[in-house]
């Protein structure tokens, strides 16, 4: 590896961490032992049934370990994350543990395919690292061209899925958007990171505008994440 770098370990495997991370909210939880939204990973684990788990952005694969645990035999983990450290580190993540049932790609999500600029840095230096982001323009900070691809492009049509995790730093709707084939073929549960009210009721309305015969409705939130499940599911 190119990067400085320090593993950690939790309760689920073990975990690359880029030096330049340190600061960061889930670095300081592993470094510690513990295990970053554990409620979350729980019921992801205990809902994921026999289909896959698309999630993503990946920042360092901390999801990695516990989700591709709870697979079943022919079940996977597909997941992206467009920022060139994370997902070397995350790909170290994955080579600590010996996952073989993930599939992680260096791509950012949304509605169609292209070029976008991913925020790595704000004005002024200050490191976004897990909060990368799409932004607008390449103006605001240090910033690298990444490709996005559609999450219909990325799963195959013949796959499962039985969850789709999203956290993309506000652009939540466009994955989406580019995810109309797999929801509608799959209707999975949703997680979504949406911490305020009127972002869980903002995302519940995009579904049922967009999917509205699957029915979705907010089934309650958990640790900034808000779960929407299909109807009779």
């Amino acid at each position: 590896m190119d990067f400085e770098h320090r593993i950690c370990v939790n309760e689920y495997g073990f975990y690359c961490v880029p030096v330049e991370y340190d600061n960061r909210e889930i670095p300081k939880l592993l470094a510690d032992g513990a295990v970053y939204e554990p409620g979350t990973l729980q019921l992801m684990r205990r809902r994921v049934s026999s289909g896959d788990i698309v999630t993503g952005g990946a920042f360092i694969g901390d999801f990695f370990p516990a989700l591709c645990e709870a697979l079943d035999p022919d079940a996977r983990v597909i997941s992206f994350e467009p920022n060139p450290l994370s997902f070397a580190a995350a790909k170290q993540t994955i080579a600590l543990n010996g996952l073989t049932n993930v599939t992680l790609h260096p791509v950012a999500v949304g509605e169609a395919a292209g070029q976008l600029p991913l925020q790595l840095s704000r004005k002024g230096g200050s490191a976004s690292a897990a909060r990368a982001r799409i932004v607008e323009s390449g103006d605001e900070g240090e910033t690298v061209n990444v490709d996005v691809v559609t999450l219909d492009s990325l799963v195959p049509a013949d796959r499962q899925v039985s969850i789709l995790h999203l956290d993309v730093e506000g652009f939540e709707k466009p994955a989406l958007l580019g995810a109309s084939r797999l929801i509608q073929d799959n209707a999975p549960m949703i997680v979504l990171e949406a911490e305020k009210r009127w972002q869980r009721n903002m995302y519940l309305d995009f579904l049922g505008e967009h999917f509205p015969a699957l029915g979705y409705r907010f089934c309650g939130g958990m640790e900034r994440n808000a779960f929407y499940l299909a109807q009779d599911r």
